[in-house]
C-alpha cells in the first residue's frame, strides 16, 4: 500500500519570508548575503518536497521526491529492520521509527491516509519484528 506525504508549507512560506526580509538588510555583507541567498533557495526548494512510503508484501520502501525527481530511496527487507518504535508525535499526531541495521532509520509521520501505522504494525507483526510503543503512543491510540 502506497502513502504519501507533503512538507509543511505554511511554516516554510513564513521562513522564506523572513530570509527575505534578512537579506535585504545584509546586502551590504557580501558572504552574510550569499548565506541567506542559499537558505532562501533551499527553503523555497523545501515548499515541493515529497514523501512516499510504500509498504509491500516483504519491504518497506520509502521516497523523497524535489517536484518530479527522485532525491532519495531506500528499501528495508524485513531481516534488517531492528526495531520499529511508535512514538507521539505533538499533541494529536503520531510518529513511528523504523530503525535498521545500517543506514538512517526511516520516520513515519503525517502520511496519508492515517492507517499507516496500523500497516505498518500488521506488517512488523507478519514478519516477527520487535516493536516498542511509548506510553504516550499508547494513548493516542486510544483515543483514535
Amino acid at each position: 500500500m502506497l502513502f504519501k506525504a507533503t512538507a509543511q508549507k505554511t511554516i516554510m512560506f513564513a521562513l522564506l519570508l523572513l530570509y527575505a526580509l534578512l537579506f535585504i538588510q545584509a546586502i551590504q555583507y557580501k558572504v552574510l548575503a550569499f548565506l541567506l541567498l542559499f537558505a532562501i533557495l533551499c527553503s523555497f526548494l523545501s515548499l515541493f518536497l515529497r514523501y512516499e512510503f510504500q509498504i509491500d508484501k516483504d519491504a518497506l520502501t520509502y521516497r523523497t521526491y524535489i517536484l518530479w525527481f527522485k532525491v532519495y530511496a531506500k528499501t528495508v527487507k524485513p531481516m534488517d529492520i531492528k526495531r520499529i518504535v511508535f512514538k507521539r508525535l505533538s499533541w494529536k499526531a503520531k510518529l513511528a521509527v523504523v530503525q535498521v541495521e545500517n543506514g538512517w532509520n526511516m520516520r513515519i509521520a503525517l502520511f496519508n491516509p492515517p492507517n499507516v501505522f496500523r500497516e505498518l504494525e500488521r506488517f512488523a507483526h507478519e514478519y516477527d519484528v520487535d516493536i516498542q510503543k511509548t506510553s504516550d503512543y499508547k494513548i493516542l491510540e486510544k483515543m483514535s
